[in-house]
């Protein structure tokens, strides 16, 4: 049962996630749980929701969503996110 407790810290990280892909049983639920008692985490759900329905609104041929990521900060960010991942499993 220990697994499926979350800091909203990790539930944010996990709703947004779970927006991308479909995560374990035992996340899901801990999110479940986690949501039907925390307001501030129904909110910021709520909040990505809204600004993913905004972003799918826009027909996406708008040139900010169609340039490419140049290779170098394509690496910045690929590291800066390994790094974050790396301080929160430790």
């Amino acid at each position: 049962m220990r697994h499926w407790i979350f800091s909203c810290k990790q539930i944010s990280r996990l709703i947004s996630e779970s927006m991308d892909r479909k995560l374990p049983l035992s996340r899901r639920m801990g999110i479940r749980f986690h949501l039907m008692m925390c307001n501030l985490c129904r909110r910021y759900r709520k909040q990505l929701l809204f600004i993913r329905s905004l972003v799918k609104k826009n027909d996406l041929k708008n040139e900010f969503f169609c340039q490419a990521l140049p290779d170098d900060a394509r690496k910045r960010i690929k590291k800066e996110l390994s790094e974050k991942t790396k301080e929160e499993q430790e």
